[in-house]
C-alpha cells in the first residue's frame, strides 16, 4: 500500500515585539494561520517580495500586513501616520467591480476609448503602456476594449495585489487576461531605456516588454499631492495606494519620456481643474497643451498626439 503523502511544514518566524522607532512598512502572514496552503502562499510572498514572514499577524512592528486569505490577497492596515485608514476593511484590488461587459462598459463612445483613439473594434489592437498602473482599473477597461496592455507598477506590494486581482478576474475571461502583462519597475527608467534601445542595444528589459518596445500609446494617471481636504475625501484604497507609491513627484519627467516613446499618442488622466502637465527644464521646460481633451465624470483625458 502506498504511504499517504504528508504536507511539508512551513517554516515561519515567530512574532517579535519591535520598538516604535523600528516600525517597518509590511510583513507577510496567513489568515487563518493554521491553513497550510495559505501559509505556503504567504511564504512565497515573503520570498518574492523580500518581506518578513510570520506564523500569526504580529501585534506590533509593522504598518501593514500582506495576508494570504481564502480566495485572495489582502492588505490590512494596522498602523502608520494616516490614522483614518487604520483598521476597518482590508484593501485588495477587485476588478470584478469594473463594468466591461454591458453595452456601456464596452462602448467606444466612452471617454477613455476616445482618448486612446479607438475608432472601431475591427482596427488592429493598440499596444498600450500603462505607466502608472495602480490597482489596474483603467488597464482592465483598456484590455476589454481590445488593447494589449503592459501595466508598470513600481511598488512590489501593489503589483502583487494587482496580479492577484487579474488572476481572479481572468477566470471569467481568459482571452482578456491574455492581453495584460504586469512588470514591477520604475516607469520613468523603463521608458527611458525603451527610448534609447536603438542607440544602446541591450537585452536587459523584462521579457514582457518585447511586444511594447514601440507602443502605440503611453497612458499616465499620476498621483498628485493635492490639499488635505482632497486627500480626506479619497477612498481608503486610494489613500493606501498613496501611502505605498507616494505623490508621483516625478510625473513631469515621466511625461517627457512618454512623449519620446509613444508612436501615436500620450494620454494623461487629470482632475478636471488641474493644469496640463509640464515638461521639466532638462527636456525644454514648457507646458504641453493637449491636442484633444475628453471629459469624464470629475476627470479628463489630455491627449497629446505624437504621430503627427
Amino acid at each position: 500500500m502506498a504511504s499517504k503523502s504528508r504536507a511539508k511544514p512551513v517554516v515561519v518566524v515567530e512574532p517579535v515585539e519591535v520598538a516604535p522607532a523600528a516600525v517597518s512598512l509590511c510583513c507577510c502572514c496567513a489568515d487563518p494561520s493554521d491553513d497550510q496552503e495559505l501559509l505556503r502562499a504567504a511564504a512565497r510572498l515573503s520570498v518574492d517580495l523580500d518581506l518578513p514572514l510570520f506564523a500569526k499577524a504580529p501585534a506590533s512592528g509593522f504598518q501593514m500586513h500582506l495576508v494570504a486569505a481564502p480566495g485572495r490577497l489582502e492588505l490590512r492596515v494596522v498602523g502608520g501616520p494616516d490614522e483614518e485608514i487604520v483598521g476597518g476593511r482590508p484593501v485588495f484590488a477587485d476588478l470584478s467591480l469594473i463594468d466591461v461587459s454591458s453595452n456601456a462598459g464596452r462602448s467606444l463612445k466612452q471617454p477613455i476609448a476616445k482618448a486612446l483613439g479607438i475608432k472601431k473594434r475591427s482596427d488592429p489592437a493598440l499596444t498600450v503602456i500603462d505607466a502608472t498602473a495602480g490597482w489596474g482599473e483603467d488597464a482592465w477597461v483598456m484590455a476589454a476594449l481590445g488593447c494589449r496592455v503592459l501595466c508598470v507598477e513600481r511598488s512590489k506590494i501593489v503589483a502583487t495585489l494587482l496580479r492577484d486581482a487579474l488572476l481572479r478576474a481572468g477566470i471569467g475571461d481568459m482571452e482578456m487576461l491574455g492581453r495584460i502583462s504586469v512588470v514591477t519597475a520604475d516607469a520613468k527608467h523603463l521608458l527611458r531605456r525603451v527610448s534609447r534601445l536603438h542607440e544602446e542595444p541591450g537585452g536587459d528589459l523584462p521579457s514582457e516588454m518585447r511586444a511594447f518596445l514601440s507602443p502605440d500609446v503611453v497612458y499616465l494617471d499620476p498621483m498628485f499631492p493635492g490639499s488635505e481636504s482632497r486627500r480626506g475625501a479619497e477612498r481608503k484604497p486610494m489613500r493606501v495606494l498613496r501611502r505605498l507609491v507616494g505623490d508621483d513627484g516625478d510625473a513631469a519627467e515621466l511625461f517627457a519620456w512618454a512623449l519620446r516613446v509613444a508612436k501615436k499618442r500620450v494620454v494623461v488622466k487629470r482632475p478636471m481643474k488641474a493644469p496640463p502637465l509640464m515638461v521639466p527644464a532638462e527636456f525644454g521646460g514648457s507646458a504641453i497643451e493637449p491636442d484633444i481633451v475628453f471629459e469624464g465624470k470629475g476627470y479628463r483625458f489630455d491627449v497629446v498626439v505624437t504621430g503627427k
